[in-house]
């Protein structure tokens, strides 16, 4: 199984468009996990209700602490054998 860490801040706008590119694009066991690094803005309304529909999805909300906290809070929780980083603004094609 991959895991497939996003740490994100404040992406409302594009951290759905990111999630759904994994999704309809990733083959094989995966688990998503997004880590919300204390964000102001709608991001952790929108990923909670994206993962509340697919159970290969968990969301972790943390103070804010930086990328570099937020992938290693990712890589704490990920159940994979392989972790895979995509950036909240990424678009997998």
């Amino acid at each position: 199984m991959v895991s497939v860490v996003i740490p994100v801040y404040n992406g409302e706008k594009f951290i759905k468009k990111s999630i759904d590119s994994i999704i309809e694009n990733w083959n094989g066991t995966y688990e998503i996990i997004i880590v919300d690094d204390g964000s102001t803005d709608e991001t952790a309304s929108i990923c909670d209700s994206i993962a509340k529909n697919d159970t290969r999805i968990r969301i972790i909300h943390q103070k804010n602490a930086g990328l570099s906290a937020a992938r290693n809070t990712g890589i704490e929780h990920a159940q994979g054998v392989w972790v895979y980083f995509v950036d909240g603004e990424d678009i997998l094609a």
